[in-house]
């Protein structure tokens, strides 16, 4: 099913970034095998990394998700678009002041890396601030838009139009959201984060000095996950757990570099 050039960069691999729905679970419910493979991956001394665009939950809630189903990780083991942000906001600007238009996990984030949330016109906001916002009432959409109105630059945590549910069913994401804001507003945000763009795969560079040859992508989605690894020089490894199929990469411009039935085949090339 695939080259196995590609295959044998794998054996190079040094950090594994996995996307978790569709890729090691569906739902609460643990893809099978995907257990076993973890247990390899530690024993065969790759690190990883959970890579979510979900800023609308903490890293204590994967950790704890992930536990519930029997793979143990720590909080330095997920990786959210939330992380992204901050990275990008330090670097920027260290001491912004943000208007928020998130839940308040993503505050809780954005408090401890040292920025200070405003909640009105009047207090001097430097940036407002778009994340997937599960909480959001009419009264903190209004300032947002008016702040933006008046000249105040926004940045969003990631692109996702829709979130997927149970049931197969979506709610609206953070880039419903961003959409709407342009719509009142007229303007584009100034940066979007997350997948498929670059700085999540800046953050995991900085952190743990890898190069990008040896870094990989596995995900099940083709516009995201995929994209993300051909966007940003990583090897991009598709499963077919999730959403994407086989149909769908032959009719589609995104091609990733190895498709795989399941993550855990990863192990074969340990």
């Amino acid at each position: 099913m695939t080259d196995q050039k590609q295959c044998a960069k794998l054996k190079n691999i040094k950090c594994f970034l996995f996307d978790m729905d569709g890729t090691i679970n569906l739902g609460n419910t643990l893809i099978p095998g995907m257990d076993v493979f973890f247990q390899k991956l530690r024993a065969a001394e790759r690190d990883f990394y959970l890579v979510t665009n979900n800023s609308s939950k903490g890293h204590e809630h994967y950790v704890e998700k992930m536990g519930r189903m029997g793979i143990q990780v720590t909080r330095d083991n997920v990786l959210i678009s939330s992380d992204a942000f901050v990275y990008y906001m330090q670097q920027l600007r260290p001491a912004a002041r943000l208007f928020v238009l998130g839940t308040e996990q993503l505050k809780k984030t954005i408090r401890e890396a040292g920025f200070t949330i405003t909640t009105t016109l009047e207090e001097g906001t430097d940036f407002v601030v778009v994340g997937f916002d599960m909480s959001l009432n009419y009264e903190t959409l209004t300032i947002a838009c008016r702040l933006i109105d008046r000249g105040v630059p926004y940045v969003a945590t990631h692109p996702d139009v829709r979130c997927p549910i149970e049931g197969g069913e979506f709610i609206p994401d953070c880039g419903a959201m961003i959409e709407l804001i342009k719509t009142a507003t007229g303007k584009a945000p100034q940066q979007i984060l997350g997948k498929p763009y670059h700085y999540m795969i800046d953050v995991i560079t900085s952190r743990t000095g890898y190069k990008r040859e040896e870094i990989a992508m596995v995900g099940d989605r083709l516009s995201t996950d995929i994209a993300f690894g051909l966007n940003n020089g990583v090897l991009s490894i598709l499963v077919l757990t999730g959403e994407a199929t086989l149909a769908d990469v032959e009719h589609g411009s995104i091609k990733p570099d190895i498709i795989l039935d399941h993550a855990s085949e990863l192990a074969d090339y340990f």
